[in-house]
């Protein structure tokens, strides 16, 4: 039942990662980044250099929780370890939510 989580959480931060590159490379914005805000956005540029770096540690922490939780699961049990990445998880989506609501703020 959790690998199902497990493999959600690291999904989810392969594509965060992914479309944040994406984002990066091509100039242009998606949904994902937007909250699906059709509003036409003053600093495109400006936006996409402020989320992209914070994008990156949100994904990467993504693919690091699905993987412990992996290995937790099924490999060998790693209690603290997984409590510790429960609580970084959950700050650093706490800290990147605060990020896009000042980013909207600032470039909207």
């Amino acid at each position: 039942m959790l690998i199902i989580f497990d493999a959600v959480i690291f999904f989810y931060g392969i594509y965060t990662v992914y479309a944040a590159v994406k984002m990066k490379r091509t100039q242009e914005l998606s949904n994902f980044f937007t909250g699906g805000n059709m509003e036409p956005i003053r600093d495109v540029h400006g936006y996409i250099n402020y989320i992209y770096g914070r994008t990156i540690v949100l994904g990467s922490v993504a693919i690091l929780f699905g993987v412990v939780g992996f290995i937790n699961d099924y490999v060998m049990r790693l209690s603290y370890v997984m409590q510790a990445m429960m609580v970084l998880f959950l700050t650093v989506v706490v800290w990147f939510t605060i990020n896009i609501n000042r980013a909207k703020r600032q470039f909207w």
